[in-house]
C-alpha cells in the first residue's frame, strides 16, 4: 500500500506580483490566482482524492477550496501549514530588507534553515509544524490520494525533509505558484515522482500572454 501527498502551492497573490515577503500575512489570491486554482480543480478532476489539507490563510484555503468542490470534500484546514512566518518584514520588498536589516541577507543566503527572521521564526521552525502535519496524515490514511495545499517556503521545507535534503540546500528546489508536487510514501521511504508540475497552467498562461 502507498500514499501519494500532492503538495501543491497556492496561487498567484498581489504581493507574490511585487515581490513582498508574506508569511502569516492574509492576503488574497488576485485575478491570475483565482483562475490558477481552477486550472489545478479541473487538472486534479481525474484523480480519487480522499482529502484536502490547506493552511488557514486566506490564499491557500481559497485554492484548496476550489479544488475540493470538485471531490465533494470538506477542506481541512490547519494553521500549521502556513508559510513561515516573517515577522516585521512581511509586506516589505528585498531592499527594505537590505536598508533596515543589514547583514540578515547575507546569513540566509549562508546558512537559513536556523536564522530567525526579526519577529518571527526560522525555516526549521516551520518545517517542524508542517511535518507534524505530514505525519499525522500517514497515521489517517495509509494509502490513496491526499491533497495538501500550502506555501513556498513550507512546502520547500517538507519536501526536504521528506527526501533527507539538508534544510540549508532547499533552494536546490522550487515550487511555483500554483504547482504541483508529488511524493509517494510506502512505509517507511519516500520517493519524488515529480516537483513544480505547472503543465495545467500553459493554457492559462497564453490566455493571460495575449491580453
Amino acid at each position: 500500500m502507498s500514499l501519494s501527498l500532492l503538495l501543491v502551492r497556492h496561487g498567484e497573490t498581489p504581493w507574490n506580483r511585487e515581490r513582498r515577503f508574506q508569511g502569516f500575512s492574509d492576503v488574497p489570491l488576485n485575478e491570475r490566482g483565482m483562475r490558477q486554482a481552477c486550472a489545478l480543480a479541473r487538472c486534479l478532476r481525474a484523480r480519487q482524492i480522499a482529502a484536502v489539507y490547506a493552511s488557514d490563510l486566506v490564499r491557500a484555503r481559497s485554492t484548496a477550496e476550489t479544488i475540493a468542490r470538485e471531490h465533494g470534500v470538506e477542506v481541512r484546514v490547519d494553521a500549521r501549514l502556513r508559510e513561515m512566518n516573517q515577522g516585521a518584514l512581511e509586506g516589505k520588498a528585498l531592499e527594505d530588507l537590505l536598508r533596515d536589516y543589514p547583514g540578515l541577507l547575507e546569513r540566509w543566503l549562508a546558512e537559513p534553515a536556523e536564522v530567525r527572521m526579526p519577529g518571527g521564526e526560522s525555516l526549521r521552525c516551520a518545517q517542524d509544524r508542517a511535518w507534524e502535519v505530514v505525519q499525522e496524515i500517514r497515521t489517517a490514511f495509509s494509502e490513496g490520494t491526499i491533497v495538501l495545499v500550502g506555501h513556498n517556503l513550507c512546502l520547500l521545507a517538507v519536501i526536504c525533509r521528506a527526501v533527507g535534503l539538508d534544510l540549508n540546500h532547499f533552494r536546490r528546489l522550487r515550487i511555483e505558484n500554483a504547482s504541483i508536487t508529488e511524493i509517494l510514501f510506502s512505509g517507511a521511504e519516500a520517493v519524488l515522482l515529480r516537483l513544480n508540475d505547472t503543465r495545467h497552467l500553459e493554457e492559462q498562461l497564453r490566455e493571460d500572454d495575449s491580453r
